[in-house]
């Protein structure tokens, strides 16, 4: 046997180490929901797909699906994904054998066995993607093969405020980029005819605008991350239907707001956030063309005015975020922004402090727009 051969049979048995490994999650799934006797199915339009997220017990249902409420439809055979949860606590499950001591190891070694996305180490190819979340302990696995993905956590009462925010990233980021869809980190707001990324560094005011809008009745996609694809045409996808503001300060210029808060009882630890849809269903959209890149700057001036910005302007202040915060995001993701930031015309937003005129800018440079 030449060495050729060897490196390919090598291959193949760490491509099935790899597989026991996902097998084994979904083996403790399965156990966790004999274990309460139930699973609770909810299916949602993600991107265009029927995504199905199966609950093993009620402990997780609540916490990670107010997120994603406006994107839920009836029940689809077969969905293009299915992903199993679970939680340990709540289901008096723990993780299966070799898979709780990974995670064991893990936590004792997260600096050699963990990179800077929390992914682990030798798990991941190019059919099994997988993490692991230190602190709140969620593992997340997906299997690109068999469009399916496990998704656990020790204690659903630990998940941190941005999980129920932002739920699902990881595997959500994974699956829809085998799809030709890619995760942007950026806000979306605009009219049925046609919306805007709202994209730039923390602090540049890209939540607040998009909360400004969605309050100002422009339909509100999201306020951190869309869904985006160039083909046949720019589009835009909502996955959250969340907006949070940065710090509790920023409540007193949204003084309505606070009754609205799921976390309002947290603030001193936690950004504060609400869930659009349950306030304002009727202005959350699953989506729509994409006609613009806005780039917001504080200006500190009363009045709101927009200029264009040059392509790589957009690219420097939308890719950086994009590609390191979400795991497995690489070269395709890199590829679809430099298409995107040529393709779809970019504008700096200057924000006044006039916040009344944010929306009618918006809304005259979209209607301008072809």
């Amino acid at each position: 046997m030449n060495s050729d051969d060897l490196s390919d049979q090598q291959a193949t048995y760490l491509d099935a180490d790899r597989r026991a490994y996902f097998d084994a999650l979904t083996t403790g799934f399965r156990r966790a929901a004999q274990a309460v006797g139930r699973i609770e199915e909810h299916t949602y339009n993600i991107g265009g797909y029927p995504v199905r997220l199966r609950f093993a017990g009620p402990a997780l249902v609540a916490p990670l699906t107010r997120a994603l409420a406006h994107l839920a439809v009836a029940p689809t055979d077969p969905p293009a994904l299915t992903v199993n949860l679970w939680d340990s606590v709540s289901t008096g499950t723990g993780l299966p054998l070799l898979v709780r001591d990974l995670v064991d190891l893990l936590r004792l070694r997260w600096f050699e066995r963990l990179d800077g996305r929390h992914e682990i180490k030798g798990y991941d190819s190019p059919h099994i993607r997988t993490t692991f979340h230190l602190g709140p302990d969620i593992l997340s696995a997906l299997d690109t093969e068999r469009g399916a993905a496990v998704y656990w956590v020790n204690d659903a009462d630990a998940l941190p405020y941005y999980e129920r925010g932002y739920p699902l990233q990881n595997i959500l980021n994974w699956w829809a980029a085998s799809r030709g869809l890619h995760f942007v980190h950026a806000g979306a707001v605009g009219l049925a005819s046609g919306g805007a990324l709202v994209a730039g560094a923390g602090g540049a005011g890209k939540s607040s605008t998009c909360l400004t809008c969605g309050l100002a009745r422009l339909a509100f996609a999201g306020d951190d991350y869309s869904l985006v694809t160039l083909d046949p045409a720019p589009y835009a996808y909502s996955l959250y239907n969340t907006s949070k503001l940065r710090a509790e300060v920023e409540l007193n210029r949204y003084p309505g707001i606070r009754p609205w808060l799921a976390n309002g009882d947290r603030l001193a630890d936690e950004k504060p956030m609400f869930y659009f849809q349950e306030q304002f269903p009727d202005r959350v959209t699953a989506g729509f063309p994409l006609k613009a890149i806005l780039l917001p700057h504080v200006t500190g001036q009363a009045d709101t005015w927009l200029e264009p910005a040059a392509p790589m302007t957009a690219f420097r202040l939308i890719a950086p975020s994009t590609l390191l915060q979400l795991s497995g995001t690489g070269q395709p993701a890199f590829h679809l922004l430099s298409r995107l930031v040529r393709r779809v015309p970019a504008y700096t937003l200057h924000l006044g402090t006039a916040t009344e005129q944010i929306p009618r800018a918006i809304t005259t440079l979209l209607e301008s727009l072809p």
